[in-house]
């Protein structure tokens, strides 16, 4: 899920996925906080304070679509792991698009 991170952003990721499993008030550090904590340090935080009409929510999504269906209709393109209408940081919504395997 970390294609392209450097040490200091698996640091942050570490971080921020220890803080989500402490808000938790959980004593270990799983799966669902490192995935959310994932797409913190690649997108931002969920903006839920921001209002979204029905139409921005809707551009939104056939904005994300039209990432989705290009992805997929690209030859030797990484699947698209993940797609979400849900504000994070400066975008309204994102794609996620990783690579089944990295180099090793």
């Amino acid at each position: 899920m970390t294609p392209g991170f450097v040490g200091a952003d698996i640091e942050s990721l570490v971080n921020e996925a220890a803080i989500l499993a402490a808000r938790r008030n959980k004593r270990t550090i799983d799966m669902p906080e490192f995935q959310e904590a994932v797409e913190r340090v690649m997108a931002g935080p969920e903006r839920k304070s921001r209002i979204i009409s029905a139409e921005e929510k809707q551009v939104v999504a056939y904005h994300e679509a039209g990432h989705t269906l290009a992805a997929s209709m690209m030859p030797g393109a990484d699947k698209v792991r993940k797609v979400s209408i849900i504000p994070r940081g400066m975008a309204g919504g994102y794609t996620i698009a990783l690579p089944k395997r990295t180099a090793t």
